[in-house]
């Protein structure tokens, strides 16, 4: 049955039908023939509609990833005359520039280049512009610097959309969103060439709801050859630690290479106190209890690519990513009323991934891409109460997980702009965790389960413009799951709306729905013990949520940006504590909801002063609504207003010296989490650069939470009988200081960038 569906994923995908190709390419040269280097080229429909701008290298070479179906191309040059070119087709062949008879002396050339250009649902962003004057070391760290971008709790959010997924290359992957941040954070910020935001992302990509896709660097007409970069922190924290690595990268026009290692030995000290009045069989029991816990984990990140190019279309890309974490050290104390506690848990974990992609010249594009992960933990427990009675026990906890992603998709170009799109997947994951006791007593606690999950994916769409101004995209995805005893099919519509009044007011407007389902180890039922009060439970019959999703942006001037977005999650689930009334313990679980729900008003305005000063803030002003109604004998039914934000300054101190400093300072007002009240809470952090040897030395030093904001996030529930405060701790300031140096490869002309606002989009 899984070899037939297998088969018939790429005879589906590879059937009848053509693609026109997508770019448009060609030469830049004077009457010598030599290249003209930094000439500005306009690609415009027909009736002088604009689609996009780019420059020549410094062979001459241009390209466009776009190709309407007659166009018009516009080169600019300030030492040669403008030059109109009607084409068709991919090649636009040689284009001779006339030299202007007059020498001009110290003419210089101001204009700013769009912020973010709209493509189809896309927003894209140059990474390179986006990050030139930002004081980033990593690739994490540069998709931090998008528009309406924070990380909240250690992961990335999206203003107005929440939670965000992230994608390699335009490429389905196996890998979980943690695993996918391990290896963006060892690699070097240089990598990365774009970045599409999507707050509606294309059954393309197979994934739903918002994301990021990070376009790595590939060869382009005079950066080929060998080039690379070597690094290295010292991070002090409470306890010494720091990473260090190198990234080397081959790039030809037939092939490209590119090899990461990163090693990271991560220090992480968290605590908190938490204060409860908990009721058991109508008697108050008043616990007060501190926690304090360390971690300290060897990180190793490696990943081997290689992009064959079989001709200007049709590529192959085979890909290697492995992470190592062979010897995590984690240690726990906890002192309260009753007891004390010490748990330690080392563990070890590894995973594996190897994906194959193809890449064709008439639209056909598919894969595959396998995940081994493995982790397994040894907790040892220790606690005795104010009795002097005393419980030990050891447990071993294992998971493995073996996850397998195919995938084919089509795309055609057909007459009048219409674009058809349709694809199919098909993803296995095979899950085994077991939890085993020494103790006899707790022998009836032991699991040892298997989960087998099947996802069946199939969608089709399509894309139309609609004079100068419209652009439409709709698509809808009927997918088959099953988990256990768990089945399902779902179909998940998803729309976009483009309306481009002129080159300074786009406006877009989406809609999608979303499934998310629980993950392995909370379905596994399995029962961990953070100390004698506290406990985690998993829930076998947690229910996946529905998430259904509207927005609507408006985009001003190709970099201010405005949204208004609308989520109602049914059945959602987060890990909450509940004081439970039938024994004296605080249980951390999930249970599913009535509905959350989220109106949200989102800006993003940059600004500079003068050619020193480059801030961006951003603000959203969030209502939030949260109810469960059987949510054990404390429903929550609950509604408040909250505003979040992020301020980034970078100053240019010195030009030579090159010296840079960036103070950026994130903060949020009251909110909620379910029964949780969260109190307001803000972060400062601050970072210095000097830059040298002709910009490829790099020395930094920079203080993360300088207030140490971290350490003082309140947390308080007043629900029924369930009365807690939490203060937490976690302990997150630090100062590193860090070290690069980018060697080989060719250094591009800089270019002064052209200001294209007033042409008609």
């Amino acid at each position: 049955m899984k070899i037939y569906f297998l088969m018939s994923i790429f005879l589906l995908a590879g059937g009848s039908g053509s693609l026109t190709a997508q770019t448009v390419s060609g030469k830049v040269v004077d009457t010598e023939q030599q290249p003209v280097d930094g000439a500005t080229i306009i690609l415009q429909t027909s009736d002088s509609v604009f689609v996009d701008a780019t420059i020549s290298s410094a062979d001459g070479n241009f390209v466009f990833n776009h190709q309407p179906e007659a166009y018009r191309l516009i080169f600019q040059h300030l030492l040669y005359h403008t030059l109109e070119k009607k084409g068709k087709g991919k090649d636009a062949g040689i284009t001779v520039m006339q030299a202007k008879d007059y020498a001009l002396d110290e003419v210089v050339v101001q204009g700013e280049r769009p912020l973010v250009k709209v493509e189809g649902s896309r927003l894209t962003y140059d990474m390179p512009q986006l990050t030139a004057n930002k004081l980033v070391t990593s690739v994490y760290d540069a998709l931090k610097q998008l528009p309406g971008v924070m990380e909240q709790n250690g992961v990335l959010t999206l203003a107005g959309a929440g939670s965000v997924s992230i994608i390699l290359n335009g490429k389905p992957t196996s890998m979980t969103y943690e695993q996918l941040v391990t290896l963006l954070k060892g690699m070097t910020a240089s990598r990365a060439e774009q970045a599409e935001v999507m707050y509606n992302t294309p059954p393309q990509y197979h994934v739903r709801g918002a994301a990021i896709n990070v376009i790595l660097k590939g060869y382009k007409p005079g950066e080929g050859g060998l080039q690379g970069e070597v690094k290295g922190s010292y991070v002090q924290a409470d306890k010494a630690g720091g990473e260090g690595g190198v990234t080397l990268a081959y790039l030809s026009p037939k092939i490209d290479i590119d090899f990461m290692y990163n090693i990271n030995d991560n220090y992480n000290r968290q605590g908190h106190k938490l204060v409860t009045r908990h009721t058991l069989n109508y008697e108050i029991h008043n616990i007060s209890q501190t926690t304090n816990g360390e971690s300290r984990d060897l990180i190793h990140t490696l990943r081997l690519g290689s992009n064959y190019k079989f001709d200007e279309h049709n590529q192959l890309e085979l890909s290697y990513t492995s992470s190592l974490h062979p010897d995590k050290q984690q240690s726990v104390t906890s002192l309260d009323n009753t007891s004390t506690t010490f748990n330690h848990a080392p563990a070890e974990g590894q995973m594996h991934n190897v994906a194959l992609n193809y890449t064709s010249g008439f639209g056909l594009t598919g894969g595959i891409d396998y995940t081994y992960f493995r982790n397994k933990e040894k907790q040892s427990f220790q606690s005795k109460d104010t009795n002097g009675q005393e419980t030990a026990f050891l447990s071993n906890a294992t998971q493995s997980i073996n996850r397998w992603k195919v995938y084919a998709d089509q795309s055609h170009t057909l007459p009048n702009e219409w674009v058809l799109n349709y694809g199919t997947s098909f993803a296995y994951v095979n899950n085994r965790n077991s939890q085993v006791y020494d103790l006899a007593e707790m022998s009836g606690m032991n699991t040892k389960n298997q989960i087998d999950e099947y996802t069946y994916n199939l969608y089709a769409g399509f894309e139309k413009s609609f004079g100068n101004h419209w652009n439409l995209s709709a698509a809808a995805t009927m997918e088959y799951y099953q988990m256990m005893s768990y089945k399902k099919w779902a179909v998940y519509p998803n729309l976009n709306l483009s309306y481009v009044l002129s080159a300074s007011h786009i406006f877009q407007f989406e809609f999608s729905s979303d499934k998310t389902y629980p993950d392995y180890w909370t379905l596994s039922g399995s029962t961990g013990y953070l100390n004698n009060y506290q406990e985690t439970v998993g829930n076998t019959s947690l229910k996946p949520y529905t998430d259904y999703s509207a927005a609507l942006t408006y985009i001003l001037k190709s970099k201010y940006i405005f949204q208004l977005s609308y989520d109602y999650i049914k059945d959602y689930f987060m890990q909450m504590i509940y004081l439970d009334s039938s024994r004296l313990k605080a249980v951390y679980n999930y249970q599913n909801w009535d509905y959350s729900q989220i109106f949200a008003f989102t800006s993003v305005i940059p600004f500079k002063k003068g050619e020193r000063w480059d801030s961006q803030l951003m603000l959203c002003l969030s209502s939030l609504h949260h109810r469960a109604s059987n949510y054990y004998d404390a429903p929550f039914d609950r509604k408040i207003w909250n505003i979040a934000g992020s301020w980034t300054n970078t100053l240019i101190l010195s030009k030579r010296p090159n010296i840079k400093m960036e103070i950026s300072a994130t903060g949020t007002s009251k909110s909620i989490q379910g029964s949780y009240t969260i109190q307001p809470a803000a972060f400062i952090h601050a970072a210095l650069r000097y830059t040298f040897a002709e910009d490829k030395a790099m020395i930094q030093i920079k203080g993360n939470d300088l207030f140490n904001g971290s350490n003082h996030l309140k947390t308080k529930v007043r629900n029924g009988d369930q009365i807690l405060d939490m203060d937490i701790a976690n302990y997150m300031r630090n100062f590193t200081v860090s070290f690069s140096y980018k060697f080989g490869g060719y250094k591009k002309k800089e270019v002064k960038d052209v200001d294209i606002s007033r042409f008609k989009h």
